[in-house]
């Protein structure tokens, strides 16, 4: 077992919508640039072991796994800066409060929030957005950053074709991709990634970006 190496750093990712910034914590390790083999070295790095239910959601690994003293934790690593963050376990961070991220989304000029929730290391809401939209929010629970933002119901202004969604599927390395459909205001496919696992994918309809990766 690798000794323990503390992987706690508070930035969210490139480009997600930040709320007001918490404490600093220690430096990241650096970017995970090889898929799963790298973000399982990862945790294995940092004391965790018997990982499961690995996946890629949003520029972020999370996982189920234990720790070095026992206790079943739920993991975030970001795979842009290589921060590491888990629930429970003696020494882990402990993630934000619901009163907290209430208030962060507040101060951010959402209102009407509802059904604030905490799973997998994210807090999930519904509420209001600054330009008056119903909205579907992923909060990262240790940073406050604002990792998907989806309105509900809303249509899908300049979304891509399904032989679009193909291109940019097959540019990405995937393969044999397979029932391909919209569902719920995304993409679904199962596919082959580059690394020859079976996956299921979930793909922004506007971008073409893979949002949500697991293992099929």
């Amino acid at each position: 077992m690798h000794a323990i190496k503390p992987l706690l750093l508070a930035l969210a990712l490139a480009g997600a919508t930040a709320l007001p910034a918490a404490a600093a914590e220690a430096p990241a390790e650096g970017p995970v640039t090889g898929g799963a083999p790298d973000a399982l070295l990862r945790f294995d790095e940092a004391g965790y072991f018997a990982v499961y239910d690995l996946t890629l959601a949003h520029g972020y690994w999370t996982a189920e796994a234990t720790s070095a003293a026992g206790a079943r934790v739920d993991l975030v690593l970001d795979a842009a800066t290589g921060a590491l963050h888990a629930t429970g376990g003696t020494g882990a961070a402990a993630p934000l409060t619901a009163a907290t991220v209430r208030q962060r989304l507040e101060a951010a000029g959402y209102s009407a929030i509802r059904d604030l929730e905490f799973d997998d290391g994210f807090w999930e809401a519904d509420a209001r957005n600054p330009a008056g939209r119903r909205v579907e929010l992923r909060i990262h629970g240790w940073t406050g950053a604002i990792v998907e933002e989806r309105v509900e119901g809303g249509p899908v202004a300049g979304g891509l074709s399904a032989a679009q969604i193909l291109e940019r599927l097959a540019a990405a390395g995937y393969r044999n991709i397979r029932n391909l459909e919209f569902d719920d205001g995304y993409w679904e496919a199962d596919a082959t990634n580059a690394a020859g696992v079976r996956v299921e994918l979930r793909i922004d309809p506007v971008t073409g970006e893979v949002v949500h990766e697991e293992r099929d």
